[in-house]
């Protein structure tokens, strides 16, 4: 159950905060506060134990009743200084996250200090575009609907929320497990994701080629809980859907269910998708194979329009990462890929995602 907050500004009577939604952050209202001048004070919530420095995850809408724009001043608080250079742009939501624009902003020894220019409505203030909830259940709705695809209930997660994917391709062919969102705030590739499959299943030959070819498993959210309190890192019992999904089965409902599905399944490769956040000028996509990396980087899609380059290269994994665990048992083909949204907006992401999947999926299909 959520609350939604509000906080007032006595120097703009006709704008004020809320918070305390679904996927907010700061949710609490004590942690946003006004200074006598006018300006909001905003300070971040930290998931305890989350790896060092992680805090980049903002959601909180600025409304304006009255009938012309305000520019409010405001600060930031992240508490933390070890990514400044991530925080000198942030993203805003018009209408409700309808519209999104990148705005310039100061970031430095831990705070960002901005004003933002508030339009007349309800406008989201955060760090990426977001893809909540809602999102995720209509993504499940849109691509489910097609005659070519089955949902697959896999369980629940330690909170009750519902855990999906979406299966694709020829039954009995090698199997392909792609994943994202296993980092609540990370929500680049859940938009990959979705441009992908629009086009896949528009129905080129080229992509009824490669559904002949492989059977495809697609979780756009393997850890609801996590985007629905907002965290940055961590599942609300403290697991790393990314480090740690392997050794929590007991320690998360939600991982033990995905555990035992994509395990059972023994899949013959499985991508983990991750984003980074600030004005890296880098894609990247990592292997366990660097003769598909080798192969990979040869068609890499030209990202220098949007200010990125390519950093691919082969990495070994650790126990934990299910990755690992299934390349451990089966032999599994792995891969993981880190996506700035940096100039990028939702419509970049999606034809992103065409070109990405258009390059290494037929790579994958190769290697069986």
């Amino acid at each position: 159950m959520t609350t939604v907050s509000r906080i007032d500004n006595p120097k703009f009577p006709e704008l004020h905060i809320e918070t305390g939604y679904e996927n907010s952050n700061p949710a609490d209202p004590a942690r946003i506060q006004v200074a006598p001048d006018g300006r909001f004070m905003l300070r971040q919530h930290l998931e305890p134990n989350a790896p060092p420095g992680y805090s980049f995850h903002l959601n909180v809408a600025f409304v304006n009743a009255g009938k012309t724009a305000l520019g409010v001043p405001l600060r930031i608080e992240w508490g933390e200084k070890q990514y400044d250079w991530c925080r000198n742009h942030m993203y805003v939501g018009y209408d409700s996250g309808n519209d999104w624009q990148m705005i310039a902003a100061d970031g430095h020894a831990g705070i960002t200090d901005m004003e933002l220019i508030v339009p007349p409505g309800r406008h989201l203030l955060c760090v990426t575009p977001i893809f909540t909830l809602a999102d995720y259940r209509a993504f499940l709705a849109e691509f489910g609907a097609h005659e070519l695809v089955e949902t697959v209930e896999v369980g629940e997660s330690h909170e009750g929320r519902r855990l999906a994917c979406l299966r694709l391709g020829k039954t009995g062919a090698p199997k392909a497990v792609i994943t994202t969102r296993a980092h609540g705030y990370e929500t680049a590739c859940a938009f990959c994701m979705r441009g992908w499959l629009r086009k896949l299943l528009a129905g080129p030959d080229a992509y009824r080629r490669l559904l002949e070819r492989m059977e495809l498993f697609i979780f756009p959210m393997i850890n609801p809980d996590a985007v629905a309190a907002g965290n940055c890192c961590l599942a609300p019992t403290g697991v790393n859907f990314g480090r740690e999904l392997a050794l929590s089965s007991d320690r998360d409902r939600g991982a033990k269910a995905l555990n035992d599905f994509i395990l059972g399944l023994a899949p013959a490769f499985y991508m983990d998708m991750h984003n980074h956040t600030g004005g890296r000028l880098l894609d990247s996509f990592r292997s366990n194979s660097q003769d598909l990396v080798d192969a990979f980087n040869a068609v890499a899609p030209d990202e220098s329009r949007f200010q990125k380059v390519w950093d691919n290269y082969a990495k070994t994994y650790v126990p934990g990462y299910l990755t690992w665990e299934c390349t451990e048992r089966f032999g599994t083909l792995r891969g993981l890929t880190e996506f700035p949204w940096y100039i990028r907006l939702p419509a970049d992401m999606e034809a992103f995602g065409v070109r990405f999947f258009d390059a290494l999926m037929p790579l994958v299909a190769e290697r069986g």
